[in-house]
C-alpha cells in the first residue's frame, strides 16, 4: 500500500517541482526586484513543516533500528535515531545547503548543465545503496545510471555559459560545475542519511509529520537568523517580497516547496531507494515538455535525444519494463549480489 503510494509521490512531486519552477519564473518576469532573494525564499520554502507543529512537534519514535553496521557507526544510527529533534537541525542544514548550492550554480553555467551535472547524484544514491541498503548489481541499473548522466549533458545543449554571468569564462565553468556537484552530494546525503537513520520508522506515519515539523522548526530558529547574519555580512542582500503580486506568488511558490519537500520524505520512507533519483531524473524531460506547452520553446533535436535517453534510464533504473513485458521475457542479467 505504502509502496504505491510512493509512486504517486514521485509522479506529484515530479509535476509540482517543474511547476514550482515556472511560478518562480514567472514571479521574476512579471515583478523584477520585488521578489524574496535567495536564501529567504528557500528559507520560506522550508517552513511548511510548522503546520504540523500543533499535533506532531512532540511525537517521538520509540523503535530501536536494526541492521548490521559498525560498533561506531550503529552507536551513531541508534543516537541520532532516538533524538529525532536534534537530528533534524544536520537535516535541515544539509536541506538549505545543497539547494542554495544548486541556485549559485546556475548563476554561473547555463541552468540545464547544473541539472545534467545534478545526475551525479544518482550515481551516488546507488552506489550507497548498494553498500547500505543492499541493492543490487545488476546491468539494467548500471546501463540505466549511465544513460541518465550522459542523457542529461546531451538534452543540456552542452551549454556552458550563462549569459548574465560576468564572471571570466574559464573561472566560472569551475565554479559552477564545483556548486552543482557539492548540491549532488548533498541531495545524496540528505536521502541516504536519512533512509539509514529512521528506515525503520517506515511503519510510523506521525513520525514524518513529527520530523518534518523539526526541519521547519530548524529553519525558524536557526536558518533565517543565519539568512539575517549574511545580510549583515554582506554575503547577500536580503529582500522582502512586496506588492500583492510577489506576496501571493511567493507564498503559493513557498507551499508548493513545502508539499515537495514532505513528498520527498515519503518516497525516500516507503519507496525503493532509486525511486526519488528517478524522480529527479524524470523532471528533466518534463520541463522541456512545460517549456514546449507555456513558451512554445522547442529543443534541438540533438536535445531531444538526450531527453529520450533520460526516460530510457528510468526505466532501466525503476525495472518498469518487468510491469508490460511477459515473466518469461524479463531480463536476467544480475551480476552480483552485495
Amino acid at each position: 500500500m505504502k509502496s504505491g503510494f510512493a509512486y504517486a509521490a514521485a509522479i506529484s512531486s515530479c509535476a509540482l517541482y517543474c511547476l514550482n519552477g515556472e511560478l518562480l519564473q514567472a514571479l521574476q518576469r512579471a515583478a523584477p526586484g520585488h521578489h524574496a532573494s535567495p536564501l529567504l525564499n528557500l528559507a520560506l520554502c522550508h517552513l511548511g513543516g510548522l503546520l504540523f507543529v500543533p499535533q506532531f512537534g512532540c511525537v517521538a519514535p520509540s523503535e530501536e533500528p536494526a541492521g548490521q553496521s559498525s560498533a561506531a557507526f550503529a552507536g551513531v544510527r541508534a543516537a541520532l535515531s532516538q533524538r529525532p529533534r536534534l537530528a533534524a537541525l544536520p537535516f535541515a542544514l544539509l536541506l538549505m545547503g545543497y539547494n542554495y548550492a544548486w541556485l549559485l550554480s546556475t548563476s554561473f553555467i547555463d541552468l540545464r548543465l547544473t541539472n545534467a551535472v545534478f545526475q551525479v547524484s544518482t550515481a551516488l544514491v546507488y552506489v550507497a545503496s548498494v553498500q547500505l541498503f543492499g541493492e543490487a548489481v545488476c546491468l539494467e541499473r548500471l546501463l540505466g545510471v549511465l544513460l541518465s548522466l550522459g542523457g542529461s549533458f546531451i538534452a543540456s545543449g552542452l551549454k556552458w555559459d550563462d549569459a548574465s554571468s560576468t564572471v571570466p569564462r574559464h573561472q566560472h565553468q569551475v565554479v559552477g560545475f564545483a556548486l552543482a556537484l557539492t548540491a549532488a552530494v548533498g541531495y545524496t546525503a540528505y536521502q541516504v542519511l536519512f533512509r539509514w537513520i529512521f528506515g525503520h520508522l517506515k511503519q510510523n506515519v506521525s513520525f514524518l509529520a513529527h520530523f518534518f515539523s523539526w526541519i521547519s522548526l530548524w529553519h525558524l530558529l536557526i536558518v533565517l537568523p543565519l539568512v539575517l547574519a549574511a545580510h549583515a555580512a554582506g554575503i547577500e542582500q536580503l529582500q522582502v517580497p512586496h506588492g500583492l503580486f510577489a506576496l501571493v506568488g511567493t507564498a503559493v511558490s513557498a507551499l508548493i516547496a513545502s508539499t515537495v519537500n514532505v513528498l520527498y520524505l515519503c518516497i525516500v520512507m516507503w519507496g525503493s531507494p532509486m525511486l526519488l533519483p528517478s524522480t529527479s531524473a524524470l523532471s528533466v524531460p518534463l520541463m522541456v515538455v512545460l517549456d514546449i506547452v507555456i513558451h512554445n520553446e522547442r529543443p534541438e533535436h540533438f536535445e531531444m535525444i538526450g531527453q529520450g535517453l533520460v526516460l530510457l534510464s528510468v526505466v532501466l533504473i525503476m525495472q518498469l519494463y518487468k510491469v508490460v513485458l511477459p515473466k518469461g521475457l524479463s531480463l536476467k542479467s544480475e551480476m552480483m549480489s552485495v
